[in-house]
């Protein structure tokens, strides 16, 4: 049986109806389980800049509502439900963001759109969601290192247990979501999905002064049809022209294990020798405590690609560490401060420092993979051409003409970084500051080398409050300054408004 796009988003709004109509049912007896009220927001804004791009800062991390050209209008409107308070087991949460581009490259943006059940601690959701999955500091980090929100989010159903619930003892706590999405028609492959899935624990409750934390998110491309053809007579990447996309295939996708069977006629070698799909994730380990007024997190996150990795302990020291200082409660200009190195220059090219250290072995050593690459599905990890995880991997249309050596490929050209980076959050008076500052040393990739260049960037976003306490001017001016890509300098100034 080959799952259908056309036929699982029919079964997603058959679902969501009925679950939606038996929400009817049960709001009858009392209308305050199903919130009418919402919150309202407008912004009026335009971005202005000398190369026609949008610097790299003000372009990063935000869930694709930006305009392609740096010297474009937009007006942007949201409405959401509001917070809800209540104990009650069921409510309902909607959201609808649209973004209107003016400009060169005119066009409709909708970052995120979706329709929450909530069942206890159990959420059923479907549409476009603005997500930064994994163990970070969500609000003022570079990025996690798979999922981001550099990109538009992936259209998806799925089941979460959004927030940390007790498990079985007071001080242990899970949370987690299972999720099918879909790609849809991109740049080499159409109508292939996602599959993603995180399992989270953290050790201690919230009023606990130490937590520690740790999980795992699970990412894979999966299905499709490619737009292109065979390389040549022996390219075993196909299977009658698409990818295997059946029930067996999604066990092997949900579970990465080297596909065993008796009978494998049908599948490609492609796949037999190595997993259906692409596989990218990231093993997260961290934790955090209040100190007087602050709080202090310190986390890191450990990439795997492929299956292979997922139990490889070669590339250890790639990934992202980071560290967050931020107000708990009191009033003081500082609000947080965020700190974070990232690392993806090992690939599984040779042995980190740790295992050394300890003696261990690795049954995958040598055995290199090349982060967001993929043979099958040639975007790499992208959606609608723009990175899902770490903004720091640009697509190579960003990079400079004479840095791309491998010019057909998104990220072939350079995925090979030490970064370090730098988020500053203070209220000066009544007006909330936000610093961004990079400095990136790029090496190309493993079979694509190139001469080390540098890379700084940076920006500045204050928000400014007029007479009514509800409405704000947004200034925001980005700098980028290296080899990399094209230097820049640009401004994005917008007025807000919210009910």
């Amino acid at each position: 049986m080959t799952l259908s796009s056309k036929n699982n988003i029919w079964r997603l709004l058959l679902l969501l109806g009925l679950f939606f109509q038996g929400s009817k049912a049960l709001a009858q007896s009392d209308t305050s389980r199903v919130r009418n009220k919402f919150h309202y927001g407008f912004e009026i804004g335009s971005y202005f800049s000398l190369n026609n791009k949008i610097p790299f800062w003000q372009k990063a991390n935000q869930f694709g509502a930006v305009p392609q050209s740096g010297n474009s209008l937009y007006f942007r409107q949201m409405i959401e439900s509001k917070t809800d308070t209540s104990a009650r087991f069921f409510h309902a949460d909607y959201c609808v963001d649209l973004v209107t581009i003016v400009g060169q490259q005119a066009r409709v943006i909708l970052p995120e759109a979706y329709l929450k059940l909530n069942f206890g601690p159990f959420e059923l959701s479907g549409g476009r969601f603005k997500d930064v999955h994994g163990l970070v500091d969500s609000t003022l980090s570079s990025g996690s290192i798979t999922w981001s929100g550099n990109a538009l989010g992936i259209p998806q159903v799925r089941i979460t247990i959004p927030e940390y619930k007790k498990l079985i003892i007071r001080w242990l706590g899970v949370k987690g979501h299972y999720a099918h999405g879909w790609f849809g028609d991109q740049v080499s492959v159409k109508d292939y999905f996602l599959h993603q899935k995180s399992l989270y624990g953290r050790i201690g409750t919230e009023r606990s002064k130490i937590r520690l934390y740790g999980g795992l998110l699970h990412n894979v491309q999966w299905g499709g049809t490619p737009k292109y053809g065979p390389s040549g007579p022996d390219d075993d990447r196909f299977t009658d022209g698409a990818f295997a996309s059946d029930w067996f295939t999604y066990k092997q996708v949900v579970i990465p294990a080297k596909a065993l069977r008796d009978d494998t006629t049908g599948y490609g070698e492609f796949e037999l020798m190595n997993r259906f799909g692409n596989h990218i994730g990231q093993i997260d380990l961290g934790g955090d405590a209040n100190i007087g007024n602050l709080n202090l997190l310190v986390y890191k996150q450990n990439i795997f690609e492929t299956g292979q990795t997922f139990s490889s302990l070669t590339n250890l020291d790639d990934g992202i560490y980071g560290i967050s200082l931020s107000r708990r409660k009191g009033n003081s200009a500082f609000k947080k401060l965020t700190l974070e190195y990232l690392r993806t220059t090992n690939q599984g090219s040779y042995r980190s420092g740790l295992p050394r250290l300890l003696g261990l072995e690795d049954r995958y050593f040598g055995t290199e993979t090349y982060y967001f690459n993929h043979m099958q599905y040639i975007d790499g990890w992208a959606y609608e051409s723009e990175t899902i995880g770490t903004p720091f991997l640009v697509p190579q249309e960003e990079i400079r003409p004479e840095k791309q050596s491998y010019p057909d490929a998104i990220f072939y050209n350079n995925n090979r970084i030490i970064a370090g980076y730098m988020g500053l959050n203070v209220q000066l008076s009544q007006i909330d500051v936000v610093g961004r500052f990079s400095y990136s040393r790029n090496f190309g990739a493993l079979f694509t080398p190139i001469a080390p260049v540098d890379q700084l960037s940076l920006s500045v976003q204050t928000l400014i409050p007029m007479k009514n306490p509800n409405a704000f001017l947004k200034v925001n001016i980005g700098i980028d300054q290296g080899d990399l890509i094209n230097d820049n300098y640009g401004v994005n100034m917008a007025y807000q408004r919210f009910w």
